[in-house]
């Protein structure tokens, strides 16, 4: 009988985290909305909430709208382009999640303050559909990318973290509910019971196929750049099915992917260099501050953040200030008008807020990581040396790709 206790339950639940009326509003007005300058990928449980909310204490910051009613999400994540506005993820309709175009006039031209905006999905990075979605974005808006984020730590800390937080959010979860609906979306394996179970649930033939079949959603085969032409376009209408939705497999299916930074990263280089390789995005009107942005020139679009360098006041000002470069560069596509209005003056603003807060060492902020309540659950020694041979190979990769060790 439809509409079974246990979907009421799941739905109750759900509407009071969301902000539907926003929402719906956001919709209607999103071709006069402007599209982030900075977009934070991910990764999970690498520092993208502390670098989310010192983008957000710089001048001019407007933040991303988040469709979820929580502390640790708002003013961060949009979720978009992962499928959380019931599977919706058409490039268009992207801005949705952010500020007013009058808004931007507004600061700029009437109160001659910097604007920029950003989004900080870290579901993002390790995404099979995120890097193609976000290109289409730019491409349609003519403008040139935006910097692009990818927050990096040990592999093997990454994914003790991450496993630790998800069990706890799945826990938290069926406190509410939501364990009793659309369960057959999962499989027999899921959610795996250990970390080295998780990990070959990961691995498996048809988590791979999952992740695959994502893939070839936004694959286009005729040459063309247009992504109208994938897919995901023309079967589904841009809607993600819900076996795409955030990860294929679940959220414990990305256990030994989040980690893989290598190869996640190289995904978006591909695919914005196919998308934009003809626009040149740098100028002689900014040079790189350190011999640390030298290092990452290897990486056309991405910008590579340590962990480490969040709790050092100097290098993670660096890193800010290089970010806020890259943003300042943008340009509209085949044209030489800055995306930053005034954008030299703004830069600078931006510049003095960072050498200001970042004299001292800072706090790195983390989300809640804490050990699991069922202790049969908790990594071991054994977990950890499982994972550190799994890893090795892509600590090499990392370390010939960004410079970082």
């Amino acid at each position: 009988v439809f509409p079974s206790s246990a979907f009421v339950n799941s739905f109750g639940a759900h509407v009071a985290l969301l902000r539907p009326l926003e929402i719906i509003f956001r919709y209607l007005t999103a071709p006069f909305r402007v599209l982030p300058d900075v977009i934070v990928l991910g990764e999970v449980r690498c520092g993208t909430t502390t670098l989310g909310q010192h983008l957000s204490s710089l001048p001019g910051c407007h933040q991303p709208f988040c469709l979820w009613k929580h502390p640790e999400l708002d003013g961060k994540e949009a979720f978009y382009f992962v499928g959380h506005y019931m599977g919706i993820v058409d490039p268009s309709s992207y801005r949705m999640c952010f500020p007013l175009k009058i808004t931007k006039w507004w600061n700029e031209r009437i109160l001659k303050r910097p604007f920029f905006t950003f989004d900080g999905c870290a579901q993002y990075l390790t995404s099979p559909t995120a890097a193609a979605l976000i290109a289409e974005a730019y491409r349609r808006a003519g403008q040139d990318p935006p910097v692009l984020v990818a927050c990096v730590r040990s592999p093997v800390d990454q994914t003790i973290s991450w496993w630790r937080y998800e069990n706890n959010a799945i826990e938290w979860g069926a406190s509410m509910g939501l364990n009793e609906w659309n369960v057959e979306l999962r499989t027999n394996a899921y959610p795996p019971r250990t970390i080295g179970k998780a990990l070959e649930f990961s691995t498996s033939v048809e988590v791979q196929r999952l992740y695959s079949n994502a893939a070839d959603l936004v694959t286009i085969k005729d040459g063309s750049k247009c992504l109208d032409n994938s897919a995901l376009a023309t079967r589904h209408r841009y809607r993600l099915p819900p076996w795409a939705m955030t990860w294929p497999g679940g959220q414990l299916s990305t256990i030994g992917r989040n980690g893989k930074f290598s190869s996640n990263i190289l995904r978006f280089e591909t695919i914005f260099a196919a998308a934009f390789a003809k626009k040149e995005n740098a100028t002689k009107e900014f040079s790189p501050k350190s011999s640390e942005e030298k290092k990452r020139q290897k990486l056309k679009y991405v910008v590579v953040v340590p962990i480490e360098c969040m709790s050092a006041g100097t290098q993670f000002a660096d890193a800010l200030a290089s970010i806020m470069e890259q943003a300042a560069r943008r340009t509209y596509l085949d044209s030489t008008l800055r995306v930053f209005h005034n954008a030299k003056e703004s830069l600078a603003c931006i510049e003095q807020s960072i050498t200001t807060q970042f004299q001292s060492t800072i706090k790195v902020r983390r989300n809640s990581g804490t050990k699991l309540s069922n202790s049969d659950m908790e990594p071991t020694s054994k977990d950890e040396i499982m994972l550190s041979k799994y890893f090795e190979e892509e600590m090499e990769n990392l370390s010939r790709l960004t410079g970082v060790n």
